[in-house]
């Protein structure tokens, strides 16, 4: 007799990574196509592998938010490069909004 979705031998995709990280991954997938395919090309391999339980929260919505970057932190450094990089990215981004500002004459440095 046959398993229902192969949950008994742990290998469905449900079954490390939930529903909506699935629709979150895909959804990345198709806005930034070509290089954002690599988010649930990411998620399926750590599926098959079955490393995906060894991943916090923070590591995998790491990997959805911040693409491929997202992806070289986590495999590289884990949730240290995950939290690294969140801090490199605040920093580009608030870099950003004052430039933005001293640009549009609503700052003077």
């Amino acid at each position: 007799m046959a398993t229902q979705h192969g949950s008994r031998r742990g290998n469905a995709l449900t079954d490390q990574y939930s529903l909506l990280v699935w629709l979150a991954a895909g959804l990345v997938g198709l806005l930034t196509v070509p290089v954002g395919l690599l988010v649930p090309g990411y998620f399926y391999m750590k599926t098959n592998n079955e490393t995906a339980v060894e991943q916090t929260t923070l590591e995998i919505w790491t990997v959805i938010l911040l693409g491929i970057f997202g992806i070289a932190a986590v495999e590289l450094g884990g949730r240290n490069g995950a939290k690294l990089l969140w801090g490199a990215a605040t920093l580009v981004f608030v870099l950003l909004i004052i430039g933005l500002a001293y640009l549009t004459g609503l700052v003077a440095l």
